[in-house]
């Protein structure tokens, strides 16, 4: 590596530069951003990213040059940390990005911890490090656009749902996180909420939730940006699953929000979860991209790290 290049722990003040970083990375690898100063706050105050405090960044000459996100999620029986490594176009091929995986794998002591890392398909530069290290493939995030909603059958069990946006968010906050807990536990990405925690998500959130007999049995989780909308996350009761209340659900927000070709509505959705991407479909989602979900111990990218870079 470079003999100029400093690894240190990410600080407050380098928000600035780290939007600046994206923009240069999103001109040349477009899913990789860009990423607005609110958007980078939002995401530093996620729970399981704690302000950034396991994330580095790569400086030259004072100039902000590689960014390592990093957080470790507690999936109930175990934890896994999620990494994502961003090196600025004009500053590759110079053990960067190397050297900031380094600095990861240094955090944690246990070889059998499971890495995870995200690859969009048509990113070569993110394809060979994955390949480099040994990474597997366990599943891929697909990316679904809908401009027009279909509306979906009508069941007894929907007939009798209320649907509603909450804006009391503290109120609801441990009974989503109880549902997400338990609709997400066989998901790769699954993280473990407690109330506080959940309650702390919603609060950059628009909030549906869904209830019968006055009990919740969904919910629903979106973002506005200036001219489209994303669907955060959505979850049923899987003791109510099966029923047409996801579909209804979900139907009700994008009709809310006056979903058009003009005005889309997005969402990823795991390629594992046929029955999700079944009920997408139906209500006018289409597929248009494909993210890489790879995995692997904290033991093997270290022996992977000592055979290929020494």
């Amino acid at each position: 590596m470079d003999d100029g290049i400093t690894i240190r722990p990410l600080r407050e003040a380098d928000a600035e530069a780290v939007v600046e970083l994206y923009a240069k990375a999103a001109a040349v690898e477009p899913r990789l951003g860009p990423v607005t100063l609110p958007q980078w706050s939002q995401f530093l105050k996620l729970p399981q990213n704690r302000g950034g405090r396991d994330f580095r960044v790569a400086e030259r000459d004072g100039v902000l040059c590689g960014l390592a996100e990093s957080s470790l999620r507690d999936q109930g029986a175990h934890h896994t940390r999620f990494l994502k490594i961003v090196v600025a176009p004009e500053m590759r091929r110079r053990r960067i990005g190397l050297a900031l995986f380094d600095e990861v794998l240094a955090i944690d002591a246990d070889a059998d911890l499971t890495v995870q890392t995200l690859v969009s398909s048509d990113w070569p530069a993110g394809m060979a490090f994955v390949a480099a290290f040994g990474f597997v493939h366990v599943e891929s995030e697909i990316g679904m656009k809908c401009v027009e909603p279909l509306q979906p059958a009508r069941t007894l069990a929907a007939a009798r749902a209320t649907i509603e946006q909450v804006s009391d968010v503290t109120a609801c906050a441990g009974e989503v996180a109880r549902i997400h807990n338990a609709a997400y536990a066989s998901d790769a990405a699954f993280r473990l909420y407690s109330p506080e925690e959940m309650a702390q998500v919603l609060t950059e959130s628009e909030v549906w939730i869904a209830s019968e007999d006055g009990q919740m049995s969904g919910f629903c989780l979106t973002e506005s940006e200036r001219n489209s909308m994303w669907i955060e996350s959505v979850a049923v009761d899987p003791v109510r699953q099966g029923r047409g209340l996801g579909q209804l659900l979900v139907y009700r927000v994008l009709a809310a929000h006056d979903v058009s070709i003009e005005h889309p509505c997005w969402l990823n959705v795991s390629s594992r979860n046929a029955p999700a991407l079944k009920i997408y479909r139906r209500l006018g989602f289409r597929p248009q991209h494909e993210t890489c979900r790879f995995s692997a111990t904290r033991g093997e990218l270290i022996a992977a790290r000592e055979r290929r870079f020494r």
